[in-house]
C-alpha cells in the first residue's frame, strides 16, 4: 500500500496504512527523551519486526541531509545482553538493517540504536550508539484496542490489523459465531436385533430404533438419541431369548419356594421346643 503524509501535528508527521501509523518528531533528543515523548503523544517508539517494515519505514521517512538519524525503539543493557524492543516482543534484530561492520559499539552500555536517512547506500541501516546523544525521535500509533477484534485478539503490523478469533467465532472482526462439524455418536451394535437410524446417520439429535429378531425379547427402551455431547441417551436395550427368560423365571420361583419352606421348618421346629422349655422350667421349680 502507497504511503502518505496526511497529518501534521506538534511539529510531526504521519504516515497512514492499514495498521499502525508512523510519527517522527522535528526536534532532535537522546534516546530516554525520544520514548518519553513518544509515549506522550503516541503509543511508543517504533518497533521494527522484519525487513520488509525496515523498507516501509525508510520510505516514509523524508531525506535529512542534516544529522539525518533517528532513535528505534531497541536497546542492550549490557555487553552480553540481547537486543531488546522495547513494549513488544519482536526478537528480529536486523539481518539486512546493519551498515557495514556494525555493531560495532564496546565502549558504553547500555547502547541504543540509530536509523539512517541520509540518501546513499546506507539509507536505512542501522547503527549502535551512545543512547545520550541526540537524534530524531520516530514512533507509531497502533491501532488495536481492546474492542475492535470482540471475541478474538488484536495482531498489528505495518500492513495490517488482523484478528486472531477464539475458537467457535469468525469474520474480520470475530463477530460471527462459526458453525462447528456436525458431532457425531459412535455406530451402535445390537446382536440378536437390528438397529435402524433416521436418515441412516449418527449426528447429534438424531434417533435409532432398535428391534429384536423372532425368537428374542426386547428388554429396555426401543429408541435412544445421539445428545449434543456425543452420547447416546440411556441405556441400550437388549434382545434376550425366550429360554433363557424362562430359566431366569424358574430359577427365581424355585428359590422362592426354597426359602419359603426353608421359613416354614423354623417356625415349626420353635413351636415344637416351646412346650419341652415350659415344662423344665416347671421340673427346675420343683427341685428347688
Amino acid at each position: 500500500m502507497k504511503w502518505m503524509l496526511v497529518l501534521l501535528l506538534g511539529g510531526s508527521l504521519a504516515g497512514v496504512n492499514l495498521g499502525w501509523t508512523y510519527h517522527y518528531s522535528n526536534i532532535t533528543m537522546t534516546w530516554t527523551e525520544a520514548r518519553e515523548w513518544c509515549q506522550t503523544y503516541y503509543t511508543d517508539m517504533v518497533v521494527v519486526q522484519n525487513q520488509d517494515e525496515n523498507a516501509a519505514l525508510v520510505s516514509f521517512l523524508p531525506d535529512r541531509n542534516h544529522s539525518p538519524y533517528y532513535w528505534l525503539g531497541i536497546i542492550r543493557m549490557h555487553k552480553d545482553g540481547d537486543w531488546i524492543w522495547i513494549g513488544n516482543n519482536s526478537t528480529w534484530v536486523g539481518e539486512e538493517s546493519w551498515a557495514e561492520n556494525e555493531p560495532n559499539n564496546n565502549q558504553s552500555w547500555p547502547v541504543c540504536v540509530e536509523f539512517y536517512v541520509k540518501n546513499g547506500v546506507n539509507r536505512g541501516k542501522w547503527n549502535d550508539e551512545k543512547c545520550r546523544h541526540r537524534k530524531y525521535a520516530v514512533c507509531y500509533q497502533a491501532q488495536c484496542n481492546e474492542t475492535i477484534c470482540g471475541r478474538g485478539r488484536c495482531q498489528e503490523t505495518v500492513n495490517n490489523v488482523t484478528c486472531l478469533c477464539e475458537p467457535g467465532f469468525a469474520g474480520d472482526t470475530c463477530q460471527t459465531a462459526s458453525v462447528p462439524p456436525a458431532a457425531e455418536c459412535h455406530p451402535l451394535f445390537h446382536p440378536n436385533g437390528n438397529v435402524s437410524c433416521a436418515e441412516g446417520n449418527h449426528t447429534v439429535n438424531s434417533t435409532c430404533q432398535f428391534t429384536c429378531h423372532p425368537g428374542f425379547l426386547r428388554i429396555g427402551s426401543a429408541e435412544v438419541t445421539c445428545g449434543t455431547s456425543a452420547y447416546w441417551s440411556g441405556p441400550r436395550p437388549v434382545c434376550a431369548s425366550y429360554k433363557f427368560l424362562l430359566v431366569v423365571v424358574g430359577c427365581g420361583s424355585l428359590t422362592f419356594c426354597c426359602s419359603c419352606c426353608m421359613c416354614v421348618s423354623w417356625l415349626k421346629s420353635r413351636k415344637r421346643k416351646k412346650p419341652g422349655q415350659v415344662r423344665l422350667t416347671e421340673e427346675a421349680a420343683t427341685v428347688k
